[in-house]
């Protein structure tokens, strides 16, 4: 099962290690860049509601802002305040005015703090996949990374399909029982 960007925040946030552990296995390949794409979209939406709740609070018009004073640097404060808001994500620093003027704090809070427990287990599945011995590395890389069939692996490595068929079940179990225990569970 592919997931999109949209669901997968919230989906891995209700998954158990066991779920969470498929999605990373059948998303291997691009699992890093979808999670970029959630941070960066929590950023856009944290950002979004920040600014309409300030203008609205403010009463300010939604048209161009005309600068009042030769002291301000709305510019310069805008880009630090963004720099800032990164920076808080991915640190999941919540100590400053990160999540104040938005909608609905407590779910960007979860937000942020599932978008890091990917990050993590994520570390940890990479490094688990990378520790398996040279070809049950070299078969399940492929395989997870969809390069090519288990067809074409079987032929480029001078096996039955059957044999890598089961290299790739049994190192899934492996990956299985090594990963797991150090997924933790999500809040």
């Amino acid at each position: 099962m592919r997931i999109t960007e949209d669901k997968l925040v919230d989906t891995y946030a209700k998954s158990d290690a066991k779920e969470r552990f498929k999605i990373i296995y059948k998303n291997y390949a691009i699992f890093p860049q979808l999670v970029d794409c959630c941070e960066l979209g929590q950023f856009n939406r944290i950002l979004g509601e920040k600014e309409y709740n300030r203008k609205k609070k403010n009463g300010e018009d939604l048209g161009v802002k005309i600068k009042k004073s030769k002291l301000s640097d709305p510019t310069a404060k805008m880009a630090i305040e963004n720099v800032t808001i990164k920076e808080a994500i991915r640190e999941c620093d919540f100590s400053g005015d990160l999540l104040k003027d938005t909608d609905d704090a407590e779910a960007h809070r979860r937000n942020i703090l599932t978008i890091q427990m990917m990050r993590r287990d994520f570390e940890v599945f990479d490094a688990n996949l990378k520790a398996l011995p040279g070809f049950e590395f070299r078969i399940t890389y492929r395989y997870i990374h969809k390069d090519c069939s288990v067809s074409q692996i079987a032929d480029e490595e001078f096996k039955a399909d059957q044999t890598i068929r089961n290299t790739i079940a049994l190192t899934r179990k492996t990956l299985e029982r090594r990963i797991i225990p150090f997924f933790m569970e999500a809040e």
